[in-house]
């Protein structure tokens, strides 16, 4: 484990891929209240993996002194895949395990059921 943290510790491009994708939601979400151009495109649930896997990366790759950063950006994309989780409730209790689902893998080309 300690080589991989090595590795994208001492990679910018790992730094800054991370960072973006860990503040893709919390830009999706300021969108949705303002001008609501990107969710007219996408759905924003098939960007939960975004905010799930950026704050991952982002813990491996900024190094201790980043903590202040790591911190911020998890409890925000923490709080907005819970939100999105509770309201997938609507669905019934498969809404909630799909949502949970394409945050994990995002790879499953998955029904449109939440568009």
């Amino acid at each position: 484990m300690e080589k991989i943290k090595d590795r994208f510790q001492g990679c910018r491009i790992a730094k800054v891929l991370s960072l973006l994708a860990a503040l893709v939601m919390p830009i999706c979400v300021l969108d949705m209240g303002t001008t609501d151009v990107i969710m007219e495109l996408i759905n924003p649930y098939y960007l939960l993996f975004c905010g799930f896997y950026g704050c991952i990366f982002l813990c491996l790759s900024w190094e201790r002194k980043w903590l202040w950063l790591k911190i911020v950006l998890s409890i925000i994309n923490a709080v907005i895949n819970f939100f999105f989780i509770f309201i997938a409730f609507m669905g019934g209790v498969g809404g909630p395990l799909l949502a949970l689902l394409q945050m994990i893998i995002p790879i499953v080309p998955w029904l449109h059921i939440f568009g």
